[in-house]
């Protein structure tokens, strides 16, 4: 445990099937090694694919006494959709980071005509964003390895790990355990494409 790190408050979100869970199940394993205190709350939509999915994740050098985050006091957004990372900008601190994906799920409802969509596009929107943010767009790293898109929980932990400084060794054997063997190179791929780009969009920076 860093005694500079005394613990964040991070909402993880994304919608159904992006593997937001598996994301904050190796996250919450990576900060009980170093001996912090966690709580984390699931929320999961009404579809077990495309419903919304957010993830409350706490983790302190002292005993957590809630799981849910208040707007307001979030120190990081990750998320792995578009829409999504739009509806937790107000939670942020005012010194709070977003890490996001350029990925959109758009509505049945706009799909069928039935509602329009934003006039302007969903990235920019956050951009213009009051906090620093982080936005890893697929199309810029295609990999005949495997589909990036499907694969970008993991490559945003990567990208996560690296701008927090944290070990990356300690993850990949956390990788290593948490995922069946046939997925773990895979897995590992991704994550060592999340590092890499953070590394030169951190340099660039």
């Amino acid at each position: 445990m860093s005694s500079q790190d005394t613990g964040k408050n991070i909402i993880i979100a994304g919608v159904g099937g992006q593997g937001i869970l598996l994301f904050s199940n190796l996250l919450s394993k990576f900060y009980m090694n170093l001996g912090y205190e966690l709580k984390i709350s699931d929320v999961i939509g009404l579809g077990q694919r495309g419903g919304g999915v957010e993830s409350h994740f706490r983790y302190s050098s002292k005993p957590v006494l809630s799981p849910f985050i208040k707007a307001g006091d979030v120190d990081h957004v990750i998320s792995f959709e578009q829409t999504e990372t739009l509806r937790f900008l107000h939670c942020l601190k005012d010194d709070g980071v977003v890490f996001t994906s350029t990925y959109e799920l758009t509505s049945s409802s706009v799909n069928t005509g039935l509602q329009k969509d934003m006039p302007e596009s969903k990235t920019e929107i956050i951009k213009r964003s009051d906090n620093k943010t982080f936005i890893i767009d697929p199309t810029d790293h295609k990999s005949s390895d495997f589909d990036i898109s499907k694969m970008m929980n993991v490559v945003m932990l990567g990208y996560y790990a690296e701008f927090r400084g944290y070990a990356h060794d300690d993850m990949i054997q956390i990788i290593k355990e948490s995922v069946p063997e046939r997925f773990v190179a895979g897995n590992l791929k991704a994550y060592e494409l999340g590092v890499t780009i953070a590394r030169s969009e951190l340099v660039a920076e």
